[in-house]
């Protein structure tokens, strides 16, 4: 677990110093974002088609997605285009990917924002994953793999495009390090670990595979591609819509929680600013401050161990 200092720091942030207003003009630009039909992803979306975008929102529900694009159409003035993607079934991760490359030549940046918390145990993916494995790490980890190539091929020496993928504090929480891979598939022993336990092993995955990820896309002299892996503050939305209320937990999440509002600045500072192109490899802390994460994701034996049990898990969708 990270120091009680860590902790508190990432609670009881100071006042951000970048502001929504700094993002640059995007005319031109090309992004997606993951679960743009709600919370952060909705507001990510509206921000970035204001400085002029072309935004992907891509959802699993196509009715929340079509009314969450005719409200941000009223509130900016621009349409986003929709997007089908299911991160709970890795077929249907990867043709989204592949019916996104059929309509569109570029790709500049990729919001990995969407992801499921605390849901039921019982839950697993298409493929027999736990749910919150598959949704926040794995089907992402795929839909990167398959944007890949046009993400590469968008970029130049003089202009990089920009994976930015969402973890969260919970990962400093996380007991297990390293990752028990019994966890992972529907075995007694995941269940037994408890939901609240599997969430936090799969943010700390996330920001095991970004790391790994950045290194392998440093290591690419032929592209000019970076990941950045952040944390977006402890932020009121419907993410946490399977927690247990209770008077105790309302009344933290009154002194805890921020705004949507607060929640976007570390994304789409990581997506957007000048500053941040030269942060392949770095976590963010809110908001939009360079951070550390659990001391234990930089074990690069254990990066690369998640790294390969993944690649061999979407083997048959590459």
């Amino acid at each position: 677990m990270a120091s009680v200092g860590t902790i508190l720091a990432q609670l009881f942030p100071p006042e951000p110093k970048w502001s929504v207003d700094s993002i640059p003009d995007l005319t031109g630009k090309v992004a997606i974002v993951t679960g743009g039909n709600v919370g952060l992803g909705k507001a990510t979306c509206k921000q970035l088609l204001l400085k002029g975008c072309t935004v992907w929102l891509a959802s699993r529900s196509k009715s929340k997605a079509e009314a969450a694009i005719a409200e941000l159409k009223e509130e900016t003035g621009k349409e986003p285009l929709f997007l089908a993607l299911d991160l709970n079934d890795l077929q249907a991760v990867k043709e989204s990917a592949e019916n996104f490359r059929r309509r569109s030549t570029a790709l500049h940046i990729l919001i990995c924002n969407a992801g499921v918390m605390v849901p039921p145990v019982e839950r697993v993916t298409a493929q027999g994953y736990d749910l919150q494995f598959g949704v926040n790490a794995l089907g992402h980890f795929l839909f990167i793999q398959q944007l890949l190539p046009i993400m590469k091929s968008t970029s130049s020496p003089v202009s990089e495009t920009r994976i930015v993928w969402v973890s969260s504090s919970v990962q400093y929480y996380f007991r297990g390090p390293p990752v028990n891979y019994d966890n992972i598939t529907d075995t007694p022993s995941r269940k037994k670990l408890g939901t609240q336990q599997l969430y936090c092993q799969s943010k700390f995955i996330t920001v095991m595979l970004a790391y790994h990820l950045a290194k392998v896309l440093a290591e690419d002299q032929t592209s000019n591609v970076i990941c950045i892996v952040l944390d977006p503050g402890n932020i009121e939305t419907d993410l946490q819509r399977h927690n247990s209320p209770s008077m105790l937990r309302s009344i933290m999440n009154w002194i805890i929680l921020r705004p949507v509002s607060s929640g976007i600045l570390s994304q789409l500072f990581a997506a957007t600013d000048p500053e941040a192109a030269h942060l392949n490899g770095k976590y963010l802390r809110p908001w939009a401050r360079l951070g550390e994460p659990h001391p234990k994701t930089k074990d690069e034996a254990e990066q690369r161990k998640i790294w390969d049990y993944c690649m061999v898990a979407i083997q048959s969708y590459i």
